[in-house]
């Protein structure tokens, strides 16, 4: 928002006042359109009351569209830019005070996606908490001075700004009155109200009178570093440059500073939401913009830059080197100097791209440091004594940072600084050093600062009465002694008690105590209990029985902390070193001795093993029965057995047992004796069952009178029928029959193995061949005469068989052999009453047999 002055009474001063808002473009259903027109309230900066007739509305007097009017061909994803602009003009008039006025404009609701500030949108309660809103505004001078127009900002571009790279954004302001300008970031205002209107050109609310309240910005970004710390603005010319943050909308705001005659005439502002996007160029060109270590004539130059690349390198002093790799590059100088060095990526392509960076070349610059004083109740100080090698060139820049966290007085630019810590902790000490020529060096310390120095010693102990003992204390930090006095108490038989590392004899307990005091005089004390013996208790596990080649564990207790040595007495050799011993001894008997050992003192005992051989189970030899048989299991090998699985078993806790298997099973006996091992020993047995044999005889059916008729056995390899009258074979499983008479034979069906199974077939004779149908059928369910079905005798093929009611309707049709009619239609009995039924098929001799007839229905 700006202003422009006009005119001036004595009463009265009278502005233009220009109001731009800006907007993206894009027509999502939940985004608000520029408004038709907007309010423009007047609050006096003396009491912030409004002047008669404002606020004032104010219609949209124009709407622009701005996109990027170029777009790099280098870029690979290039995005859409494109903004609008409204721009809202009006012509006000205000009495003439001495403080001034504020123009203000007020919206709802920023985008809740910004990367900078924090999302106060809440929407359960959106009139309450819409989310960050904005406020636009602009001061009006008071009585002096009269006649002034604020700065204007002069550019609306479109840019295209690419995450993590270099960019420029022109946010320079011009003033018709010729007054200096000098540009800051600042913070953005938040504020308005929610629209109570569905129309997305809706007029804003009015805004109220200020003061108005910044938005929250997130970490690390604040108002006056919207972009990060790679972005900066310069204060002369307004021109935003530097590193673009990672992608993201970000809400930056310029304050204009406005000077006459080196007077502050007024502070005005400019509020943007900036798109930085993802941009992927074809080639980029990188490496570190300085190196300034100053480590000798040798510079090690990194490549960052776009693989698979021509790489032109220019060292600055008349040398180059074209490469293909993007591997470290060392190059040597032969003199002091700073060089400009230039990376070219790509050259010869018109996508090719550049890097410069910085080399300054000097002697060895060679940081020193050294630190005393870790005690938190004293001073710390910090030694250095860099050096550079250079005689031109001298350290000319000290600067400490002692490392503690939420204070800003931890830091020194003295050469050798003295710093007290506020407690203990640890801290990381960092040093930078700067030459007159540029070269700048880092030194990094990290210390332990403690309230008592660290002090570590022996450990609680076991002495022999008849050794001495010699003792250990030491004060560390990080693995650097600390520098210091030792003293020991009791002065009982001891030798250095004011050393690191006294002897000492004692013949009673006793525990020695040890103070350290360092350079500072602090102090920590530690001490160490020394328990004398002179025998020690070592018991192991009592005498036992165990079975042959079962391990065992044996275990000793003792009455201290001393090393443990178990040998085999059988042949005296060592088979275990700590308290617990798992072994599988060998037969017939073992003897083991664990001894303890503390100097010459020492203490032992001994177990005795006695080895009993389990038993040897045997549960037969596989077998294989016929479905239906039993099996006698016979096992042996020891004094009880216990049979599984149990339920084919007769007597399954017995040595002997019948077994009646309907499939194959595997039985597990467990066998066990009352020879000492208590061992449970297995073995299997596996009772195959030759499955239930299938015999078939085939079908009940009827045959032609007079005609042999052939019988078709299945179900087993081999086949014995009975009676045997009639049948020409009675040994094969398909015989011929002349018998002519109803007869029933039997076959019994035999498998490879011998088991057997049997099955009838029933044949009854009759005049044929012909297609026999009853005359009637009484469906009631008694299982008598239920179903309707033709009798077909040497009929081959049934090729139909239907049964209508009187009036035509078919009842029932099938072409299946032996095949009938149940009396049912739909689902529904059918009525009593008289049906025509007729059927077709092909006999024996391959003639069309046709029968017609009716068939009375009764129940």
């Amino acid at each position: 928002m700006s202003y422009k002055y006009i005119s001036a009474t004595s009463t009265g001063v009278t502005y233009q006042i220009t109001l731009k808002l800006f907007r993206v473009c894009t027509h999502a259903d939940n985004l608000a359109e520029l408004p038709a027109s907007v309010y423009f309230g007047v609050f006096s900066k003396t009491d912030g009351s409004q002047p008669a007739g404002f606020p004032v509305l104010v219609p949209r007097a124009s709407k622009e569209e701005k996109t990027l009017a170029q777009v790099d061909p280098c870029i690979v994803n290039p995005p859409t830019v494109c903004f609008q602009i409204g721009i809202y003009i009006t012509t006000i008039t205000v009495p003439i005070n001495t403080a001034g006025y504020t123009v203000s404009f007020q919206s709802c609701c920023r985008d809740n996606s910004m990367a900078n500030i924090i999302d106060t949108h809440r929407a359960d309660d959106q009139d309450n908490y819409p989310g960050n809103g904005a406020s636009y505004f602009t001061e009006l001078p008071g009585s002096n001075p009269t006649g002034n127009s604020s700065p204007v900002f002069a550019k609306d571009e479109a840019v295209l700004v690419c995450a993590g790279k270099k960019f420029t954004y022109d946010f320079s302001a011009t003033d018709i009155d010729g007054d200096s300008l000098s540009y800051v970031f600042c913070e953005a205002y938040g504020g308005g109200q929610v629209t109570k209107s569905n129309d997305k050109e809706a007029t804003p609310p009015a805004a109220v009178a200020p003061p108005y309240t910044s938005v929250p910005y997130k970490s690390p970004y604040t108002g006056g570093g919207p972009l990060g710390t790679g972005a900066n603005i310069d204060p002369k010319t307004g021109v935003i440059s530097g590193i673009a943050p990672p992608a993201g909308k970000y809400v930056v705001t310029v304050c204009v500073y406005e000077y006459r005659n080196g007077v502050l005439l007024g502070i005005h502002r400019k509020d943007f939401h900036m798109n930085v996007t993802t941009c992927v160029k074809e080639v980029v060109a990188a490496m570190p913009d300085k190196y300034n270590d100053c480590s000798g004539y040798t510079i090690t130059f990194l490549n960052n830059s776009t693989e698979g690349k021509t790489y032109d390198w220019n060292f600055g002093d008349g040398s180059t080197l074209t490469t293909t790799s993007t591997d470290p590059i060392q190059h040597t100088y032969a003199a002091d100097g700073v060089y400009t060095v230039k990376l070219y990526v790509d050259s010869l392509s018109n996508c090719g791209d550049s890097a410069t960076a910085t080399a300054y070349v000097y002697p060895l610059l060679k940081p020193a440091v050294s630190i005393s004083g870790f005690c938190s109740n004293t001073i710390t100080t910090f030694g250095n004594n860099s050096t550079t090698s250079g005689q031109s060139d001298a350290i000319n820049y000290y600067r400490w940072d002692f490392g503690v966290s939420n204070v800003s007085d931890d830091t020194s630019l003295l050469k050798s600084p003295q710093y007290k810590y506020p407690g203990p902790g640890n801290y990381q000490v960092v040093l930078l050093l700067r030459t007159l020529k540029g070269c700048e060096r880092y030194d990094t310390s990290n210390i332990i600062v403690y309230n008592n120095p660290p002090l570590y010693t022996t450990g609680d102990t076991l002495l022999c009465i008849r050794n001495s003992l010699s003792l250990f204390a030491e004060s560390n930090v990080d693995g650097n002694v600390v520098n210091g006095s030792y003293a020991w108490t009791p002065n009982y038989n001891i030798t250095g008690a004011n050393t690191a590392t006294p002897v000492v004899t004692p013949k009673v307990d006793t525990t020695y105590t040890v103070t350290f005091t360092d350079a500072t005089g602090c102090t920590n004390t530690k001490s160490v209990a020394v328990d004398v013996r002179d025998k020690l208790t070592v018991k192991t596990s009592a005498d036992s029985t165990i079975c042959t080649g079962d391990e065992v564990h044996l275990h000793a207790t003792v009455d201290g902390d001393y090393p443990l040595t178990w040998y085999n007495l059988g042949n005296n050799a060592q088979v275990g070193d700590s308290a617990d011993l798992y072994i599988t001894p060998d037969p017939p008997s073992a003897t083991y001795s664990v001894v303890g050992e503390l100097g010459d003192c020492s203490g032992s005992d001994t177990v005795q093993l006695t080895l009993i051989d389990p038993p040897v189970p045997d549960a037969g030899a596989d077998s294989t029965i016929c479905y239906g048989d039993q099996i006698l299991l016979q096992a042996s090998g020891g004094t009880y057995y216990q049979w599984s699985p149990t339920f084919t078993l007769l007597t399954p806790q017995q040595s002997s047992t019948i077994a009646r298997p309907t499939d194959t099973t595997m039985y597990i006996v467990t066998v066990t004796d009352t020879k000492g091992c208590p061992k449970a020993v297995t073995d299997t047995v596996w009772v195959s069952v030759v499955p239930k044999v299938p015999a078939f005889a085939g079908n009940d059916t009827i045959a032609i009178l007079n005609q042999p008729f052939q019988l078709h056995a299945s179900g087993g390899v081999s086949y014995v029928w009975t009676p045997v009258d009639g049948l020409d074979d009675p040994t094969v499983y398909n015989p011929v029959t002349i018998i002519n008479h109803d007869v029933t034979y039997t076959v019994t069906a035999y498998t490879i193995e011998g088991c057997s199974g049997k099955d009838d077939i029933r044949i009854r004779f009759i005049a044929g061949p012909d297609i026999y149908v009853p005359t009637g059928f009484t469906p009631n369910g008694d299982g008598t005469n239920d179903v309707f079905r033709p009798l077909p005798v040497g009929i081959l093929q049934l090729e139909f068989f239907r049964v209508y009611d009187r009036w035509g309707k078919l009842m029932y049709s099938t072409n299946e052999y032996m095949k009938g009619w149940d009396g049912y239609y739909n689902g529904e009995p059918a009525a009593i009453g008289t049906y025509v039924w007729v059927v077709q098929g092909k006999n024996i001799n391959n003639e069309t047999v046709l029968r017609k007839g009716t068939v009375t229905l009764l129940r």
